[in-house]
Parts: C-alpha cells; structure tokens; sequence
C-alpha cells in the first residue's frame, strides 16, 4: 500500500496482466484499460484546479486520480464558464463530445443585467439533453444567499449558490432545492459540523479539521438467500468501501437541501423495460443544532432507462479544498472518502466505459496464476479462487457491479434468487480459459460478449440444480420427521 492506506490499490496484487497485438491469438479477447475523462465545470474564478486555493478542487482531482489504478484511468480538467469574459465558455456539444461526466461546481445564483447568461441557455440545455443519454453528471450547489439587488425583482428572496447553473440541467437539476431556505425555520442551511473541544459548533474552523460527520446510509436487502431473521444488507455502490460500508463525510456549516420530485413525466423520467428508475437519498447526515436528519446524496440509475447517471450532493463543500485539508494523509476517514470519490467516477461512467472496465476486470483476471490454476476444478472452486483475488482490489458491490452488468432497477435485483457471484465468476472465467485454449488449438472460439453470456448461463443452470437438490433434500427430511413423530421415542 503507498501513503493514505487502503484505499489505493497495489500494483503488486495485480500482478502481470498482459498485453496483447492485432494478430495475437487471444487478440479477440483483448480489453485496454480504459480512460474516463471527467469536466469540472464551474462559473466562480474561485473554483480552481489546485490544491492551495479554499475552493480549490485540487485535492479532490488528486485523490480521484492516485486513488484507484485498477477500473480505470482517469482524467480531470476543468473549465469555467467565464474564464475568458462573460459566458465565454459554454457547454456545447463540441465541449461535451470529450467528457464521460460532468461534475457542476457552479456558485452563482441567477442571470443578471450585466451578465444575461449566467444560466444555461435553451442551446446548451439542449446539448446536455442529447450528451446526458449516456453521460453522467454530480450536480452540487450550496445554501441560500439573499437574491442579489440587481436580479429580477419577480425571484425569490433566497437563491441557493450554484442555482445558475445547476437548476436547468436536464433530470439533475431537478434533484436540489434552488429556492428559498432548506425549510420552514429562518435558517437558510443545514448544520453537520462536529463539536470537537469548545469550539462553538457555528465555528468554520470545524469544516477544515480532521473530524468528518457520520453519514446514515440507505439499506439494499440482499435477503433472498436468507430468511427474513438472517437478512444482509449492502449500501448503494457509491458508500460501498473495501472493507466496510463509506460511513463518513466532510463536514460544514451551511449545506443546502436536495429534492425528490413530487411527480416523473415521462419526457424527463423516462422509463425502461424493467420500469422507471427513480432518485432516491442514498446517504442522510444530521445537523447538528436540532438533530434534523436530511438528504446529503441523491442517485438516479438512468442505465435502466438508457440514459446516463445523475448524482446530487447537499453541497460542493464535500468536494473542496478547504473542507479536505484537515485530515493526515494516512487518516482512515481520508481513506474513506477517497473512496468515495473513486465510487463516484466509476458510478457516473458511461455504460461504454464501464463495459470496458468489466471487459478489462475479466481479462486479468483470466491470467491471473491463482484463477488459472483453478481451471480444471469445478466453477464454484474457479470462482471462489477468483472471487479471493478480485476481494484484494474491490468492493463487495463493485463485484456485484462486475457480475451483473444489466441495468435492471432495483426492485427487480432485490426480488429473484440470483446465483452466488462466486459461482458466475467461475462460470464465466471457465468459458474464457476454455475459448483461449480452443483459439490456441486452432478452433473456433466465442467472442467476450458470448463467453460472459455462457458463463452466466453456465452458472444459473448450475445454480438451478443445486437448488432442485436442496429442495429435494428438505422434503427428505419433512419425510423422516413425520416417520419419526408416528414411531415415537
């Protein structure tokens, strides 16, 4: 491990992973690493790309990108929307055509005589619509601020920061309040600062020390191999850490307030053929003057629904800077949200990318010693071996992520019976061994789409007879109790 623990990954436990030319005979199986390229886009000379900087989102830049070698590479740039003169820097389809995700940054609150276009316009808009069908945003913002005195005199008397950009972005913006204070009291944010000492909690020191506030994560039932008294659970995949579940966040003085939509037209929300997939507040935080619990992430799966990714945070303070600084470099708690941050970029990638990402997983793994030298053994022994080595460098959920890449809502993967991922990795790492030794032979050999498809099958008929057999089993033993009680002692 190198400096900040456990949640970079080590090279060494990757081992050799191969790379292979047009002509090699395991070509056809061949998947690169890929790059996943990430805008900051920002409306505020205050959001910088370094790490000095308060608003600076260099730290957050850095830890995305030293933090997690194994999915993917990733690059970040940043661009402000004024940085050459008023709107100088639009999000056009030109622009956005380079980017997987964007992650808003705005701090301005609404177009002003001045500046006519502090907000998206109907074009850009337009663009994001059309690159949101598989790109994937972070929307953020801050709390209220009172309207400036030049905005239109018909707004709200409290605009939230970040309203400018953020409020007209197709299905995201829709997922933060914009508008007025967070709720019915007169104060105009939420409070998750941590006491520490006699610091007085409304102090913005505590936003830059080592203490982080202690998130409450929403629960997926994994109880459909269990009955109800020995259920699982699992976090969303964005709080899923290696070890344990992300349970920790940077805190602040004045976060804002996300949203759920009352209603889902299905020109903005639209549907899927497993139903229409809906945001919901994956992880809650407390503020500290009333005890109040409150949305602080929200996420929206559009995969299941053929569109890209939406996740909204309560505040860009999760992300900057001056709200980073205060944790060691090795602190667990820095650790954890590094992870985060990692979770975040994979999360929001196109499927593109992370169909890659799933090819480029199979690939090592199917030269990885340990997994080869349980080829010939059953695939549940294939699996368990492989499961071993990939728990060295992934979540529980990234593994899940992994094993199932279908965008099914999650209804529908809490509700059926599915197969250990333990035995579909040995189902599928079986079918490529088995086509890299057909192709080295001379023979016809499926392709990675059709080997992970066999592999599935494989599993889930394996799976099904397993579970025929336990039936049958049980019965037996109904049988022997009921032979038992008519005999007696």
């Amino acid at each position: 491990m190198s400096e900040g623990g456990r949640a970079m990954v080590d090279e060494r436990l990757l081992g050799e992973i191969p790379t292979v030319a047009e002509g090699h005979v395991r070509f056809p199986w061949f998947c690169p690493k890929p790059t996943v390229r990430i805008l900051f886009y920002t409306d505020d000379a205050s959001v910088q790309l370094n790490t000095t900087s308060s608003f600076g989102v260099g730290m957050l830049r850095d830890l995305v990108v030293s933090r997690n070698t194994f999915y993917a590479t990733f690059q970040v740039d940043l661009v402000n929307r004024h940085a050459s003169g008023h709107a100088s820097d639009k999000l056009t389809a030109a622009l956005l055509v380079a980017y997987d995700q964007v992650w808003f940054f705005g701090v301005r609150q609404c177009n002003l005589p001045a500046e006519p276009e502090n907000e998206l316009t109907p074009a850009e808009v337009a663009d994001l619509e059309a690159w949101m069908g598989t790109g994937g945003v972070l929307i953020t913002g801050d709390h209220a601020n009172p309207r400036p005195p030049a905005a239109d005199p018909g707004l709200d008397q409290l605009l939230n920061l970040g309203r400018a950009l953020g409020r007209n972005v197709p299905r995201a913006g829709q997922l933060r309040r914009w508008e007025g204070a967070p709720d019915a009291t007169i104060q105009g944010s939420h409070n998750t600062q941590v006491p520490v000492g006699a610091t007085d909690i409304n102090s913005l020191a505590l936003q830059s020390d080592a203490t982080p506030q202690q998130l409450i994560l929403r629960r997926y039932s994994l109880g459909w191999q269990f009955p109800p008294w020995l259920r699982r659970w699992r976090p969303h995949p964005l709080f899923c850490g290696r070890q344990a579940p992300i349970t920790v966040f940077p805190d602040h003085m004045h976060e804002g307030q996300l949203e759920i939509p009352a209603s889902f037209p299905a020109a903005s929300w639209p549907s899927g053929p497993w139903g229409q997939p809906r945001p919901e507040i994956v992880a809650s935080g407390t503020d500290k003057r009333n005890g109040s619990v409150y949305g602080v992430v929200t996420a929206y799966d559009g995969s299941a629904a053929g569109v890209g990714r939406v996740v909204a945070d309560s505040t860009w303070h999760h992300y900057f800077n001056i709200n980073l600084v205060g944790f060691p470099p090795a602190d667990p708690a820095l650790d954890e949200i590094a992870a985060y941050f990692v979770n975040l970029a994979v999360w929001l990638s196109p499927p593109s990318k992370r169909h890659a990402m799933r090819c480029w997983v199979w690939w090592w793994l199917a030269h990885n010693p340990t997994v080869v030298m349980a080829f010939r053994h059953p695939i549940v022994i294939l699996g368990l071996n492989a499961y071993n080595v990939l728990g060295q460098v992934a979540s529980q959920c990234e593994i899940t992520e992994l094993v199932w890449p279908f965008p099914w809502v999650v209804e529908i993967r809490e509700r059926f019976p599915w197969p250990p991922e333990e035995l579909v990795i040995g189902g599928v790492l079986h079918q490529y061994l088995e086509a890299f030794e057909r192709a080295e032979t001379g023979d016809d050999a499926p392709g990675p789409d059709e080997v992970v498809a066999r592999g599935l099958e494989q599993a889930v008929e394996n799976y099904v007879g397993e579970l025929r057999t336990t039936a049958e089993a049980a019965q037996e033993v109904g049988r022997l109790l009921a032979e038992a009680h008519e005999f007696g002692p």
